[in-house]
C-alpha cells in the first residue's frame, strides 16, 4: 500500500515516520519543499517527495492531508478531482492562533469539522476526522486513527462517507 502524506510538519512527520516503520510507501508533498525533502531523507527509500499535492496521488490507496485548518479547503480544492475512492485522513484541528496568540476555535460553537469537510469533499469521499487537542499527544492520536483507518479492514466509526 502508498500512501500520500499532504503537510510534513509535526503531524504529517509524525504519521510518515509511524507508516513507514510499518513498512508503507510513501509519496510527501508541502508547500515547505524543504522540510518534505528533509523528512524523505530521513526516512529513507520507502519515501519520496512529489512535485505537487496532485501528483502525490499517483498511485496512492489512501491520502493524508496533514494541514492547518487555514488552508485545507484550498488544498482539497486543488485535489478534489483526483482523489477518487481513495481512503482519507483529515488530523487537522479546527483552531487557528488570534492577535493575541491565543488558539482559538475556527468554527462556530457546535459545528463539527465533519460536516464541514463534507461540503468541501466531492461526493461518495471516504474519510476520517481525526481532531484532538492542541498538545503534544496529537500526533500519537492521529497516528492511533491511522492504525485503525489503514491497518483493519474496516472503517471506523469516525469514517464518513458523502453521499
Amino acid at each position: 500500500m502508498t500512501t500520500a502524506i499532504i503537510g510534513t510538519g509535526g503531524i504529517g512527520s509524525a504519521i510518515a515516520r509511524q507508516l513507514a516503520s510499518g513498512g508503507e510507501a510513501l509519496q510527501l508533498s508541502s508547500s515547505d519543499k524543504e522540510s518534505a525533502r528533509k523528512l524523505a531523507a530521513a526516512i529513507g527509500a520507502a519515501a519520496v517527495v512529489a512535485v505537487d499535492n496532485r501528483s502525490a496521488l499517483q498511485g496512492v490507496n489512501a491520502v493524508v492531508l496533514a494541514l492547518r485548518y487555514s488552508v485545507l479547503k484550498d488544498v482539497i480544492d486543488e485535489i478534489a478531482d483526483v482523489l477518487g475512492d481513495r481512503s482519507l485522513l483529515v488530523p487537522s484541528n479546527p483552531v487557528g492562533l488570534d492577535a493575541q496568540g491565543k488558539v482559538v476555535r475556527l468554527l462556530p460553537e457546535g459545528q463539527s469539522s465533519g460536516e464541514v469537510l463534507t461540503g468541501w469533499l466531492p461526493a461518495g469521499t471516504r474519510f476520517a476526522v481525526d481532531t484532538c487537542a492542541a498538545t503534544s499527544g496529537a500526533s500519537a492520536v492521529a497516528i492511533d486513527t491511522l492504525e485503525l483507518v489503514f491497518e483493519s479492514a474496516i472503517l471506523t466509526e469516525q469514517t464518513v462517507t458523502i453521499r
